[in-house]
């Protein structure tokens, strides 16, 4: 059951860009809230901050609580200082030196259990104050100035309610378990509770710009100088950029499906507490098919990966892997690939992998009738440390050709049996069969063949 106030006719829109949150206020009062705009009707409302915040709202309690809190420290730390001035205005002398012996005992253990109670004080406050700043964006109340007794429109700049999907998998040991969430966030400072929501993956505010006809010129390419292609070729530096009451429960009702990333909810009550709470979407079983390959020109890592169908499109390629209760992955990633959806599970690191070109003295290279003719190519040496004999997919590549100046023919795979070759983009794919402890070299060689003026690189 709802513990938010439910508004007649409420809806909840979550985008990209911002949410925008329909209801009929009851008073003024809006949420601790920072960046939010309001409009009644035609007219613009502006948020107003007050000193005053309603008793009866949730987040106004814990901001008294708040204060209280500090307060209790202010005055914890005022006796502790009056105790240090007793303390030290107390005189021995040769008449009562035991009643001052007694005293200053009384004052210490006052002293020591007040010391106790303001540490204990502290530590308190501190955890609640990361508590409330963590439900809101404002630490001040906003208030609407004027009232609206017809629908008000509060819109919520991007950020202050996050959305994310969440994948999760478990692995059998021929099926797969996926399931997947809507993780919802609020930490707006207002608390949302909608008859209807509506969750979408696009900007609220979309543009559309006039696509302007530009003719396609072609020109002679002008010969850079080596000097300034690696310097304009050198990676730029990333930027990162600048993520006292118990809350009512969250409730979601009827979930439903709109698009790969858009949802409706029949029913959303999603207060500021600045938890995610997870919502399922759906659930289900899907034979896979699981294999080791690497791709050794890009990463010498030997991955375990699982093929599957996924009933729905997985929009998000980040996964939580387990086997029974135990997680083995909370940031694993998958793809598209080859029709199916390809889950990286693990990493096998008993099968080494290193990748060397061929020696100077092994290539070789010869001018025919005008062209050169250059053999090339690279060594990828395999040790299978464990026990088990280990069938890998090895995803390579060789040279490929944007012009019928340069023609490249791959020679011969030596060590490896060849699945196929996609001669327009280069891709290689070899099947390597290691017996246990073995170690095994893999050759690929390669041939270039063009006109000897003309200058190659790869």
């Amino acid at each position: 059951m709802s513990l938010l106030p439910l508004m007649a006719g409420s809806s909840l829109e979550i985008y990209r860009d911002g949410v925008r949150y329909r209801y009929i206020p009851v008073d003024d009062y809006v949420g601790f809230v920072r960046g939010a705009s309001a409009r009644c009707g035609e007219r613009e409302l502006e948020l107003l901050t007050r000193s005053d915040c309603p008793e009866a709202k949730r987040l106004c309690k814990e901001r008294k609580a708040l204060g209280e809190l500090r307060e209790s420290l202010e005055g914890v730390r005022g006796a502790l200082e009056r105790l240090r001035q007793w303390s030290s205005a107390l005189k021995p002398n040769d008449v009562d030196a035991e009643k001052w012996i007694a005293s200053a005992e009384k004052v210490g253990r006052k002293m020591a259990e007040w010391r106790t109670r303001l540490s204990a004080l502290k530590l308190n406050l501190e955890g609640e104050e990361r508590r409330f700043r963590r439900q809101v964006s404002s630490e001040e109340p906003r208030f609407l100035a004027g009232r609206c007794k017809e629908d008000l429109e509060l819109s919520l700049p991007a950020g202050l309610v996050d959305v994310r999907i969440l994948n999760e998998a478990e692995l059998g040991e021929k099926e797969l378990s996926v399931s997947r969430y809507l993780g919802l966030r609020n930490h707006s400072g207002v608390d949302l509770s909608a008859k209807e929501a509506r969750i979408y993956a696009r900007d609220a505010r979309r543009s559309y710009r006039p696509i302007r006809f530009r003719p396609w010129v072609v020109r002679p390419r002008s010969k850079t100088p080596i000097k300034r292609l690696m310097r304009s070729a050198s990676p730029t530096v990333a930027r990162m950029s600048p993520e006292a009451e118990t809350a009512p429960a969250p409730v979601v009702e009827k979930l439903q499906r709109l698009g790969a990333r858009s949802y409706r909810v029949g029913k959303l009550d999603l207060p500021s507490t600045g938890e995610e709470i997870r919502v399922s979407i759906e659930r289900y079983r899907v034979p896979m098919n699981c294999e080791e390959l690497s791709y050794p020109w890009r990463d010498l890592s030997i991955y375990r990966a699982c093929r599957f169908t996924p009933r729905t499109p997985i929009v998000s390629d980040r996964w939580i892997l387990k086997k029974g209760r135990r997680i083995l992955s909370e940031r694993a990633y998958g793809e598209y690939a080859e029709g199916k959806y390809l889950l990286y599970v693990d990493r096998d690191e008993t099968v080494r992998l290193r990748r060397e070109p061929l020696l100077e003295k092994e290539r070789s290279s010869g001018i025919f009738g005008g062209m050169i003719r250059r053999k090339d190519g690279y060594r990828l040496i395999f040790d299978n440390t464990s026990d088990r004999e280990k069938r890998l997919k090895i995803v390579e590549r060789i040279p490929r050709s944007t012009t019928d100046k340069i023609r490249v023919k791959l020679l011969k795979v030596e060590g490896a049996k060849r699945e196929s070759l996609d001669s327009e983009n280069g891709k290689l794919v070899l099947q390597v069969l290691l017996a246990p402890h073995e170690h095994k070299v893999v050759t690929v060689r390669f041939e270039l063949s063009y006109d000897k003026d003309l200058a190659v690189r790869y």
